[in-house]
């Protein structure tokens, strides 16, 4: 017989692991920056974060890219290679 929680135990184990990243990503952000991220507006795809935030804030995160994206290979196992 089907047993819908197994069916949807793999959708929730989706939404952790993007939960892990948006989190892992507004946490370093916060750490090199020192802007604080709403990991809400962070969206992670095909292994590159876009972050949904104002041109100065982009800013500031294009400025400090290498240090950020070097934090997060180690952090996340190189599930995130870009940031936009």
């Amino acid at each position: 017989m089907f047993n819908i929680a197994e069916y949807l135990e793999k959708f929730k184990i989706r939404y952790q692991a993007r939960d892990f990243l948006r989190n892992s990503v507004a946490e370093v952000v916060k750490k090199v920056c020192g802007i604080e991220i709403d990991p809400k507006k962070i969206e992670v795809k095909n292994f590159i974060a876009r972050v949904n935030e104002k041109p100065i804030i982009k800013t500031q995160i294009f400025l400090k890219k290498t240090k950020i994206l070097e934090i997060l290979d180690k952090k996340t196992g190189g599930k995130v290679k870009e940031i936009l």
